[in-house]
């Protein structure tokens, strides 16, 4: 959603780095990156003005344009990130600076916003269009008429204003952060009371913390909840408990007394505190399962036994309490911020070709045991509706409990080179995957026969198994056309997996 923000010419600059960095080539000739990119040669050459210009801000690359033989070298330094790039054109555009102002409260009228840009009424009064189109999408409306610009209800403004200053976070530049964050005394409190939080879990609660101080010093505060946020109960930690232990020394650094802080204030940053994290097995090990199905929403309960009746699946106690916790973070969250248009932490937004590239077996599968949950309990259709990643987010979920439950993928491997070339090659194909391989003897039947020499598979009783051929020292290329081929068996392995699973814990 934030793209719609950034300069054209800026996102063409982002395009073309993209590009560059993800082939990981020297060199580029124009006539490729004018295909690649679908540019015209002139706008091939503005694109590239803009990106040397570029380097004034974010120097961790080098464009070096060789006109005469119309050649385009360009370096990485190995501190480059695509991120920063994306957060340094965002940050820069009108759009953003706009919004900015309103978050300060800096905001002034048309003609003087004119003036500080060099921009017309018209093409100021565009932005503005520009900016309501994002806004409406998070339930906000802006108008400079008005005394507050901003419409819509306080904590969707708090949500909306921590999801843009999160487009563009960089720790070393976050000052409310670093004052946090250097108190050892309350590390030390996050790590006694809260050692399920990363280190950027921490920082990302600490900067909605810090948008919210923001508006109530401005005379912001919520005047009303969720009912959902209002009886939030989080699995790890009381209300009560996260207030004294880790809301009241977060506020003392920032000089603010917990006493101060209405209680609607204090159960909403509960529940952020809350649904702002992914909880892991290890994380909830000591919890128990029986305890807490006694008060546990029925539809994240309906969810984990639907799922263990559509997939054959008898889950341990310890990835039901999994699937629980973090489903209900995951609703609750979406019932709450639901958006048409769902972005990341990194501004990409939820179309679905997309969302599948990464689970191109998983996905379709759980998009049917969607549908299907969904006839039972029209409350999924709302989830939806709320939150076009969900059925993305399910398929990251399972993934972490079905993948146990994988078949090892296997392998046979020959070598003319003798025992320890066959030695080090089985050795280094075992190391370059954390899924499940396993190197097996003809009579094991493998799912894959890998040798240096010509094999009559019939002979084995493997006529119908696939041969992978290579050379005696394997190339470059041969890796890599082993690890498509490999990965093209793991599929379909899954695949057969996800239609016919029937599987005991």
């Amino acid at each position: 959603m934030f793209t719609k923000l950034i300069d054209a010419n800026e996102l063409h600059v982002y395009n073309f780095l993209s590009y560059c960095y993800d082939n990981n080539k020297a060199h580029y000739s124009v006539k490729e990156l004018m295909y690649e990119l679908n540019y015209t040669q002139s706008k091939l050459l503005s694109v590239i003005r803009h990106t040397e210009m570029l380097t004034t801000y974010y120097s961790e690359y080098k464009l070096t344009f060789f006109e005469a033989e119309k050649v385009i070298l360009i370096e990485f330094s190995p501190l480059f990130l695509k991120s920063k790039i994306y957060a340094t054109i965002l940050s820069r555009s009108v759009g953003f600076k706009l919004l900015d102002s309103l978050f300060k409260e800096k905001y002034h009228s048309l003609e003087h916003l004119s003036q500080k840009y060099y921009m017309s009424l018209r093409t100021i009064q565009r932005k503005l269009g520009e900016m309501n189109k994002i806004l409406e999408n998070y339930h906000l409306t802006c108008s400079l008429k008005r005394m507050n610009p901003l419409d819509g209800k306080e904590y969707h403004i708090r949500y909306f204003f921590h999801l843009m200053y999160w487009q563009i976070f960089d720790e070393k530049e976050q000052e409310s952060i670093k004052k946090v964050e250097k108190n050892q005394k309350i590390m030390g409190i996050f790590t006694e009371h809260a050692p399920y939080m990363r280190e950027i879990d921490r920082q990302k609660f600490n900067a909605f913390l810090a948008i919210s101080l923001q508006r109530i010093k401005k005379g912001h505060f919520l005047q009303e909840i969720p009912d959902n946020v209002e009886v939030f109960q989080h699995p790890l930690i009381t209300k009560e408990r996260f207030k004294e232990k880790i809301l009241k020394p977060l506020l003392a650094v920032n000089l603010v007394s917990l006493k101060d802080m209405a209680e609607t204030e204090c159960d909403f940053l509960y529940f952020m505190y809350g649904v702002m994290n992914t909880y892991l097995e290890c994380d909830l090990k000591d919890l128990d399962i029986h305890k807490m199905n006694e008060g546990w929403n029925s539809e994240e309960a309906y969810f984990v036994h639907y799922l263990e009746k559509y997939f054959h699946v008898t889950l341990a106690d310890k990835e039901r309490m999994y699937l629980l916790v973090n489903l209900t973070m995951i609703h609750h969250s979406s019932l709450v911020f639901g958006t048409k248009n769902k972005i990341d932490a990194f501004g990409n937004t939820a179309r679905e070709e997309e969302l599948q590239r990464s689970f191109p077996m998983m996905y379709p599968t759980m998009k049917r045991f969607f549908y299907e949950l969904s006839e039972d309990r029209e409350q999924y259709l709302q989830y939806y509706e709320m939150n076009q990643r969900l059925i993305f987010q399910y398929c990251m979920l399972t993934r972490d409990v079905f993948i146990k439950y994988e078949k090892p993928l296997t392998f046979s491997l020959q070598s003319k080179y003798g025992k320890t070339q066959e030695l080090w090659e089985k050795k280094r194909i075992l190391n370059a995957t954390n899924r499940p391989l396993e190197c097996v003897h003809f009579s094991e039947k493998p799912d894959l026969v890998i040798s240096d020499y010509p094999i009559d598979l019939e002979v084995y009783g493997l006529e119908n198994t696939p041969v992978f051929y290579w050379s005696g020292q394997p190339t470059v290329n041969d890796w890599r056309r082993l690890k498509s081929v490999m990965k093209e068996l793991r599929g379909k392995n899954i695949q057969s997996l996800l239609e016919k699973m029937t599987l005991t814990h």
